[in-house]
Order: C-alpha cells, then sequence, then structure tokens
C-alpha cells in the first residue's frame, strides 16, 4: 500500500524487458531448483537474467500476460487456460529458451531438461482443465516485504475470478507457501523432481465458483 492506496498493476512493455530480466534473474538467484540445475556458481545470475528475458520473450508471444508495478519493482508472467509455451511460442520468440537451454554446459542442460520436462508433467496429470498458470513473479531485494507481490498476486486472482478459473503455480521456497496460502491456494502434492533432491510445492487456488 501507498498513502493507503493498492499498489497498482501494469503491463510490461517491450522496453522493459532486459530490465525486467533481471529483476526476476536477481529474485531467484538463491532458488533451490534453479541453483541445484545452473551448476556455475559464478556465472549462474549472468544466466538466470538471461533465461528469464528469454521467458518473459516466450510468455507474450504465447498471448500470456506479464504485468509490473509502475517503478517496476515486481514482475508476474501468467498463462491464460488454453495457452501454453509450446514449439509454435518458442518459434514466435525466436527460440530464446532453447537458445538459452543449448548454451548451457552438457550436464547442466539435461538437468534443466529433465526438471522442466517433470514439472510439466506433473501439471498434465494435477491441472486437467483449463486454468490460469503463474510462470514467474518475483520482487526486486530492496522492494520486498511491501506489498508489491500481494498487488501483482491480487491482480491476477481477481482476473481468473471473472474467468471463473483456476490458478496453478509451483514454488520450491517453503516459505512461500503461507503467502499463497493467505491467497487462497492450498498444497494439492509435493513433488521432488528426480535426481535434484528439491523439493517442490504444487498449489491450486480453486475456481471462485467452487470455492466453498
Amino acid at each position: 500500500m501507498r498513502n493507503g492506496q493498492p499498489f497498482e498493476v501494469v503491463p510490461l512493455a517491450a522496453s522493459e524487458y532486459p530490465r525486467a530480466g533481471r529483476l526476476l534473474g536477481g529474485a531467484f538467484r538463491t532458488d533451490p531448483l534453479w541453483t541445484a540445475v545452473i551448476s556455475d556458481s559464478v556465472r549462474r545470475p549472468e544466466m538466470l537474467v538471461r533465461m528469464f528475458t528469454a521467458l518473459i520473450k516466450t510468455t507474450v508471444v504465447a498471448k500470456g500476460v506479464v504485468e509490473k508495478t509502475p517503478g517496476l519493482e515486481g514482475v508476474a508472467l501468467w498463462i491464460p487456460p488454453g495457452r501454453d509455451m509450446g514449439p509454435w511460442a518458442m518459434a514466435r520468440a525466436g527460440f530464446a529458451m532453447p537458445r538459452f537451454i543449448m548454451r548451457l554446459p552438457r550436464s547442466d542442460r539435461d538437468r534443466m531438461m529433465s526438471a522442466l520436462r517433470q514439472v510439466g508433467e506433473r501439471r498434465e496429470a494435477l491441472m486437467p482443465e483449463p486454468h490460469w498458470y503463474i510462470a514467474a513473479i518475483g520482487v526486486d531485494s530492496e522492494s520486498q516485504g511491501m506489498g508489491f507481490g500481494s498487488a501483482l498476486m491480487r491482480h491476477g486472482i481477481a482476473r481468473a475470478d471473472r474467468d471463473e478459473a483456476p490458478i496453478y503455480l509451483e514454488t520450491e521456497t517453503e516459505r512461500n507457501i503461507a503467502f499463497y496460502q493467505k491467497l487462497g491456494f492450498d498444497v494439492i502434492e509435493e513433488f521432488t523432481p528426480g535426481g535434484e533432491g528439491v523439493q517442490m510445492w504444487l498449489m491450486v487456488r480453486q475456481a471462485l465458483s467452487t470455492r466453498p
């Protein structure tokens, strides 16, 4: 909140993709999953920036929603029901994500592709119905705890409620669970991708029409 008013949420401009990629890369710099699959601790921050910049581009061409707070304190990437970041979106984004993955060392590349495949398979199994998917959400380290993340989430939740659609997300950071639970999410499965030893919590906020 600022001056008693909720933070505004607005679309991310194309000119802001690099800055947003840096923000998300910084927000996930200690994330257990990316720490496990990107072994080079020195280059990991730079590689995460490249990865999230590629993810932003791919989300946009997949007709997803990329939003920010006005001062770019936080960014959220949403994939709508019926959309995905499949081969067509990858191609339209200039193969940004595949090019990033192929530049990784072989062992890291294999770990990342395996983890992404397993996470995708669990999403397909748990959420066969149309749903909103939170591909990524992050807040700049200097702005955390000020309500920016909640503003981005509540804006997306309101949109999903208008669509009468559920929302699905994964988190591999245990302290995030309580944050999402306060917003109406429930843990539906605890999952550890094979070979990585990283625990993940798969969470859903049911459609408004089905909530008690």
